[in-house]
């Protein structure tokens, strides 16, 4: 699976834009490394919940949501697109996505033999037999490691299959969204997959690497 065309960002946490625990500078400092090794890109796709409040647009959310997809759009090859897989906080987006025309929103985005789905919802249509890859959002997942007298919390991406299709659940990006370890909590996904036989990848916190770790199958972990 080649990732080099389409990037692919994770925008959740249970709470976006419209807490001031936000750093946008922050955050495209982090997206200019990635853009930095892969160049401009045919699509960006933002895995849902690109907002908070389900009641309306916050003043908050309007600039930083914009503002985000014109740095986006900065990063864009030409005619590109930013597409929005729509999560359950995106009720109310529209209003802002018909603010930039290279902005659309989905319920879920078909790339080649790659399907995204925000997590919280399934569709008949992704069990086409041509898709191969399922990746998701919505679950928060995260990993506990203990040393026997200390207990750390990594975000982690967990691989793994279900049926014929290989499947991979997105971390959050946020730093204050630390994600929930899924053997001790449901990870609110719309499927059941057995998630202690996926693979647990942790990326390299020290962000200018980028190092993806092997840490193993989630049911081996101590």
């Amino acid at each position: 699976m080649k990732v080099f065309q389409l990037l692919l960002v994770r925008l959740s946490g249970g709470a976006l834009f419209g807490f001031l625990r936000v750093d946008i500078p922050l955050l495209k400092k982090y997206f200019d490394l990635i853009f930095s090794k892969i160049g401009k890109v045919e699509s960006v796709v933002l895995l849902g919940d690109v907002k908070h409040n389900f009641g309306g647009i916050l003043k908050q959310e309007w600039n930083d949501v914009l503002g985000l997809f014109d740095y986006f759009e900065g990063k864009l090859r030409k005619n590109g697109k930013i597409i929005i897989v729509r999560g359950n906080h995106d009720n109310i987006l529209e209003p802002i996505v018909r603010k930039r025309k290279n902005v659309v929103m989905k319920d879920y985005f078909v790339f080649n033999d790659v399907v995204f789905l925000h997590g919280d919802r399934s569709f008949k249509e992704i069990y086409d037999k041509k898709i191969r890859y399922w990746i998701i959002g919505h679950g928060h997942p995260a990993v506990k490691l203990s040393d026997g007298v200390k207990v750390e919390k990594f975000k982690c991406f967990l691989v793994g299959r279900f049926k014929g299709w290989k499947i991979i659940v997105v971390p959050s990006f946020f730093e204050y969204s630390s994600g929930s370890d899924p053997r001790e909590s449901e990870l609110g996904l719309a499927w059941n997959f057995n998630l202690e036989g996926f693979r647990v990848l942790v990326v390299d916190e020290d962000r200018e690497k980028l190092e993806v770790l092997d840490f193993g199958i989630l049911h081996g972990l101590g």
